[in-house]
């Protein structure tokens, strides 16, 4: 992805499927941390001028509108600490989050306070983070870059001290493919992004396995880095070019919202997804009921590495840590999956403890023929 030079640019249709995806998941992020706790922050280390050539919002902006609204309910506070490098783009951002608070109470407007800052993403963020006492306390750290090797690995471990907090992060690996290889100082922006150079091992790669091997790097990367759950799914626009969404966080509840959100993005930006576990790399639409055949696939698999079948909470358990899909989607597969006599469970009626075996593996049952 091109840096762009103007102050403002043209939205992507990449862009627009992140921006709905981020509002979907802060919309119930908010609100369960604000009942909890006195205040959140939400930080940018990429923050962008706040609009776009169309009059689009940007992500600051979209968050502000979103944290408004979770604080009419909730006399707490929230926080915003924005980065971006280029000053032109600073003095943006600062206009339009001005406007944003035209049209929001004043009451609720005294509960939010905004940080800007001019500079590189690192060290300035953390740095800024820290002096506020941000961290430690409930956090989201949008890392929305260009997609090239630009989030060093020591931010992320910094940040992943905090149990509360989270990140989502953008990757994409065609500058490491096309660059790297023959050129010391990308290579050392590489180890400084991924820890290490673990990922030098695509320079051996067949062409067809470079994007999935460096994803696969990088999701290693954030669980080394401190973040014990993650995510990481291919979006995919209209032309067929690749990017990563990766998110991060210590919590499976953060997991099943973020998953929830994404499920729901609306579909008008002919975007989808692809599960990386699916060997087949079927393309999904964006609908909250998907195409579930290669969850089925992925599950069939699961349950046969187990002699003594796998517990519907286990399936689940699966769903929601190793592939794209929902947990909420498993029982009505297993259902299906019976019907096909693709699988048989005990008892019959599913529980989360029903136990599931391929269907000619069932304890007592004789081979069909």
């Amino acid at each position: 992805m091109a840096v762009p030079k103007a102050v403002v640019w043209p939205r992507d249709p990449h862009t627009a499927a992140k921006h709905d995806l981020l509002k979907k998941y802060l919309q119930p992020w908010a609100p369960i941390l604000l009942t909890h706790h006195d205040s959140v922050t939400y930080a940018e280390g990429f923050a962008g001028p706040g609009v776009y050539e169309g009059g689009e919002p940007g992500s600051p902006v979209v968050a502000h509108q979103v944290f408004a609204e979770a604080l009419q309910q909730r006399p707490k506070r929230v926080r915003l600490v924005l980065v971006e490098e280029d000053a032109r783009r600073v003095e943006k951002l600062q206009r339009q989050l001005t406007l944003a608070r035209q049209h929001t109470p004043d009451e609720i407007s005294a509960r939010m306070q905004s940080e800007l800052h001019t500079g590189t993403c690192h060290p300035i963020l953390l740095d800024r983070l820290r002096a506020g006492g941000h961290l430690g306390k409930p956090l989201f750290v949008l890392l929305d870059s260009y997609g090239g090797p630009d989030i060093p690995f020591s931010l992320l471990q910094q940040l992943a001290q905090y149990k509360r907090t989270e990140v989502m992060l953008t990757f994409v690996p065609n500058f490491l493919t096309r660059f790297a290889a023959k050129n010391d100082g990308h290579r050392g922006a590489g180890d400084a992004a991924f820890g290490g150079t673990e990922w030098h091992g695509v320079f051996t790669q067949p062409a067809g396995r470079k994007f999935a091997y460096l994803r696969d790097r990088y999701r290693e990367s954030i669980k080394r880095a401190g973040f014990t759950y993650t995510l990481h799914f291919e979006m995919v626009d209209e032309g067929g070019h690749p990017l990563y969404l990766l998110y991060g966080t210590r919590h499976e509840l953060g997991v099943e919202k973020m998953k929830d959100a994404m499920w729901s993005v609306d579909p008008a930006y002919g975007i989808q997804y692809r599960d990386p576990k699916d060997v087949q790399q079927q393309a999904l639409d964006l609908q909250f009921e998907p195409n579930t055949d290669p969850l089925r696939r992925m599950l069939l698999e699961f349950i046969a590495e187990s002699p003594a079948g796998r517990a519907v909470e286990d399936l689940q358990q699966y769903t929601l840590l190793e592939t794209v899909y929902r947990p909420a989607q498993v029982v009505s597969l297993i259902e299906k999956m019976r019907d096909d006599e693709a699988v048989a469970t005990e008892p019959r009626r599913i529980t989360k403890k029903t136990q599931v075996f391929p269907y000619a593996k069932k304890p007592g049952q004789c081979e069909l023929f």
